[in-house]
């Protein structure tokens, strides 16, 4: 496994987006996941998902596994929010983030995101942007 996906990739896949779908399709023979967290964001999602969606989405789960949060997760993210903290940055907005981003670091994966600037500050971390739609 290679590549850690973000939830707005996941939403863009679910919503037909050509840019994401190719992109995953790209990576799949290297292997992906999703956190918890990006699941729990999927899920919860902007309201009913279509049938065509809810396909999209049984597919991807069979294809991509789900990484729940461990012991070493927390304290990575932990870690990760004392640096940034102590470096004026912003923390408790983007807890669900840094989560994310703990998860990719203690699986050595590369993020897959469309949202960079949400990840450029945290160190170590390798990131994959979505081309352009």
């Amino acid at each position: 496994m290679r590549y850690l996906l973000d939830s707005d990739i996941v939403i863009y896949h679910l919503n037909g987006v050509v840019q994401a779908i190719n992109l995953l399709d790209q990576l799949a023979g290297d292997g992906m996941a999703m956190s918890a967290v990006t699941y729990m964001e999927v899920l919860q999602g902007p309201g009913s998902r279509t049938a065509e969606q809810q396909e999209r989405l049984s597919v991807l789960l069979n294809l991509v596994p789900v990484l729940p949060m461990t012991e070493a997760e927390a304290l990575r993210c932990a870690d990760i929010r004392l640096a940034l903290a102590a470096e004026g940055k912003r923390v408790r907005s983007r807890a669900l983030d840094l989560i994310v981003a703990a998860t990719a670091l203690e699986h050595n994966l590369t993020m897959v995101t469309n949202n960079v600037s949400d990840y450029a500050d945290i160190p170590g971390l390798l990131v994959l942007q979505m081309p352009v739609m």
